[in-house]
């Protein structure tokens, strides 16, 4: 019935020549109602400005629908797209992208206008939509952002955008320049007394121990960051830090401890409405119980993650929740089962941007090839693994590489390059604090003993070379 009215009312505003005015009208008060709320989102008025902006849904898209629709209205379409980048990070990035990289492709608008839109899209863009994700996408428009900003005197505005400038830097690739761009930022928030500022900034530097295998600073990290958006009454920030934290711990071979603190993860953001840090904090659960060898738990915790997929729009937990089943398999041996589901995990994660995701589910599809005897298909596979991990300077997917390149060496009797490459392997899990899961590394204890075997009754010198190139490549050819 009320789609009926609506449709009445706008032929009755065509009639008498009405529907640009009313629609203009309609927009600028719905822009109003997003400026309003942008600011309720960072803290204690989250839940009441969340629930509010989730009620106008379907107001707040045909606002922007019409703002969209004419280039002489771009600059309102940046205001009021540039206010709901928390909102669309928090549950709707795939629609938020869509409207915001429409919206910065169109001329015009002003550069305030235009700065807000493209720090917007630098948050809204983040891999797995979490704000501690690089992309060089990212990156790029944040840079654009504090440039507008910096030139519109915006101090304010400019340091959010140097902290989502530090993330790309997360990668170690200059640890200066991510210290002074944090040290800039933290400084902006304390003149602006701006508690959530500082949050974040706790919540970059947790991850960037994460990342660097530091497991004490990062745990220290996480007790001052979550205590922070525990304070402010935040519940994404809270809930983002926790599931980091947890995933964190799950990473350093600390799995009972990674539970509880993403079971809290999971109440928090589920409780809040914060779907997409449940759907990931719930893979998360399914991976650390599988590692402890709980089964029928881990397989409802995938389950749950595809269920909450559901409020979010992107499906990334039904992708997640067939990863979780993919590696189910694996641990079973069973490849004919994995290798779909490993397949459309890779297809699933391509799709949502996620390329670390990518380079595990892929690294799964290899160790179907390995184990059906496809050596040339594994062999590529696993050097695309490593490759990801050198580009994205993460040493998990490069101690996968190596290892996944060791297992096929081994199947062809080139055991001194599979000596090598596990030692390699070795060498970057414990200098990053990333042991193999349980399951993994009893495989790992099998080739090592089979590559031990071979190479002391070898002497040595039996051993077949390997040209500079093959290693390289990773190719292997049979013997």
């Amino acid at each position: 019935m009320l789609e009926t009215l609506r449709q009445y009312a706008v032929e009755q505003l065509d009639a008498v020549g009405e529907r640009d005015e009313a629609a203009a009208r309609h927009a600028t008060y719905f822009r109003h109602v997003a400026e309003q709320a942008e600011q309720g989102l960072r803290g204690h008025g989250q839940r009441a400005a969340l629930q509010r902006l989730r009620n106008e849904q379907p107001n707040l898209r045909a606002a922007w629908t019409w703002l969209s629709a004419d280039p002489s209205r771009v600059e309102d379409g940046l205001r009021l797209a540039g206010s709901l980048a928390l909102f669309w990070h928090l549950g709707r990035h795939v629609e938020g992208r869509e409207v915001l990289s429409r919206l910065i492709a169109t001329p015009g608008g002003s550069q305030q206008a235009r700065a807000r839109a493209l720090q917007a899209l630098s948050i809204v863009e983040r891999p797995r939509a979490c704000l501690v994700h690089p992309s060089p996408r990212c990156a790029e428009t944040a840079l654009e952002s504090l440039q507008l900003f910096e030139a519109e005197g915006d101090v304010h505005r400019a340091a959010l955008s140097k902290v989502l400038l530090a993330v790309e830097l997360l990668d170690g690739s200059d640890a200066g320049r991510f210290a002074q761009l944090l040290a800039e930022a933290e400084a902006q928030f304390t003149a602006q007394a701006d508690d959530w500022g500082h949050a974040v900034v706790a919540f970059v530097r947790l991850q960037n121990f994460i990342r660097r295998g530091d497991e004490p600073r990062s745990r220290a990290l996480g007790r001052t960051a979550s205590e922070a958006f525990r304070r402010l009454d935040d519940a994404w920030g809270l809930s983002a830090v926790l599931l980091h934290l947890g995933w964190g711990l799950t990473e350093f071979g600390r799995y009972a401890e990674a539970i509880p603190v993403l079971e809290q993860a999971i109440e928090v953001s589920s409780s809040a409405g914060v779907f997409n840090t449940a759907q990931w904090a719930l893979s998360d659960l399914g991976v650390a119980l599988l590692a402890l060898g709980e089964r029928e738990a881990a397989s409802a915790a995938f389950d749950r993650a595809a269920s909450a997929s559901e409020e979010v729009g992107d499906a990334a937990g039904v992708v997640l929740a067939g990863l979780g089943r993919a590696q189910i398999a694996r641990i079973d041996g069973d490849a004919t089962t994995a290798r779909p589901l490993f397949e459309e995990a890779v297809r699933g994660l391509t799709r949502l941007g996620t390329p670390l995701w990518v380079g595990q589910a892929l690294a799964g599809v290899a160790w179907c090839d390995w184990r059906e005897g496809l050596l040339d298909d594994a062999a590529d596979r696993y050097g695309q693994v490593h490759a990801a991990g050198e580009q994205y300077t993460e040493p998990t997917l490069l101690a996968i590489g190596l290892e996944g390149l060791a297992r096929v060496a081994a199947s062809v009797n080139q055991w001194d390059q599979a000596q090598e490459r596990l030692s390699s392997a070795a060498e970057v899990r414990q200098a990053s604090a990333r042991p193999a899961p349980p399951h993994e590394q009893a495989e790992l204890d099998d080739l090592w003993g089979q590559v031990g075997d071979a190479v002391g009754a070898a002497g040595r010198l039996g051993a077949p070379p390997v040209s500079g190139d093959v290693a390289k490549s990773g190719q292997l050819t049979s013997q």
